[in-house]
Order: structure tokens, then C-alpha cells, then sequence
């Protein structure tokens, strides 16, 4: 059984490797600075066995309706941003990711419902992209804030979400 929940203090962090240098680094060394710190961010953690199989990082963010959508008005609207998601390399292509993925999408329901969110936005790394174009995420232009080198910037509308939530699809 997979249990996923908030990173904690005490977690042992240090035997996660995701095979990605970048990942590894950021959870390693900034994830818990981040979220106990900072405040800016939260990661979650997938568990198997008290053993931290995979995490996924989050925080709230805003973006510009430029190209998204004709119904939203045209000024900063509320996201939840997907920061960063890993998995063990021992434990990929077993569907982690794509629980943790699950986990997101409840969670934008939930700021929508407690305080507003219009849907998920991700910088997708180049080797991600058709994960996420697969899962129904499309690419959107981010111009006001920098984006990361070799990045995809990606939406997810919150009613894609819900109905995704509802039924049988790619996402759950």
C-alpha cells in the first residue's frame, strides 16, 4: 500500500535517487528548506514501506490568462503549480508518478474550493512533455515570469480536473 502525505522533518531523504541529478539535488537540498523554512512550497511524499518512494512539490501560483481561455477575464489568475515530480528509478513505470499526479489533482480541487484555482500549471522538462500532453495537459505561453531552460509550460483547467476526478480517465 502507497501512502502519500507531506514531507516531514525527520523523513530520511537521503536514499531517494530518481536517476535525475537535478530532481535528486532539489529534493535533497531544498524541499524541506522550501516547505519549513520558507514557506513557499510543499512537497509531498509517496511511501512504500516507511520508504520514500517518490515525492511530488507544489505551491500556489498565479498566471496571465493570455491564450487559455476566451471565458476568464485577461489578469492574474490562480493556479496550483506543479514544481517538481519524481520518482525512485527502482520504482518507475509502476504508476507512482502517476498516483502522485492523482494526489495534485485533488489537491487543486481543494484550493479552488477553499480560496480559487482555474487548474495546474507545470514546466515540464522536454523528456515529460507527452506524460502530461497524454494526461490532457497543453502548452500555454508564460511570458511573465522566467521560465526554466529547456522547459514546456503547461495547463490543466480545473473543469478537466473535476470531470477527470468523476470518471474513469487517462489522469486517474
Amino acid at each position: 500500500m502507497i501512502e502519500i502525505r507531506a514531507l516531514k522533518k525527520d523523513d530520511n531523504i537521503n536514499n531517494f535517487s530518481s536517476g535525475n541529478l537535478e530532481l535528486d539535488y532539489f529534493f535533497q537540498r531544498f524541499a524541506g528548506q522550501n516547505q519549513f523554512r520558507h514557506y513557499i512550497g510543499v512537497t509531498y511524499v509517496a511511501l512504500y514501506k516507511d520508504e520514500i518512494i517518490g515525492f511530488i512539490s507544489v505551491n500556489s501560483s498565479s498566471l496571465l490568462n493570455k491564450n487559455f481561455s476566451k471565458k476568464l477575464p485577461n489578469y492574474p489568475l490562480p493556479v496550483l503549480n506543479l514544481a517538481r515530480l519524481a520518482v525512485d528509478k527502482r520504482y518507475q513505470n509502476q504508476g507512482i508518478g502517476k498516483k502522485l499526479l492523482k494526489f495534485v489533482l485533488m489537491l487543486s480541487i481543494e484550493q479552488k474550493n477553499r480560496f480559487g484555482c482555474v487548474g495546474i500549471v507545470v514546466d515540464a522538462k522536454v523528456e515529460s512533455v507527452e506524460f502530461y500532453e497524454k494526461l490532457g495537459f497543453f502548452e500555454i505561453e508564460r511570458e511573465e515570469l522566467i521560465r526554466y531552460k529547456n522547459t514546456t509550460t503547461m495547463f490543466l483547467d480545473i473543469k478537466t480536473v473535476e470531470k477527470a476526478l468523476q470518471k474513469n480517465s487517462p489522469l486517474t
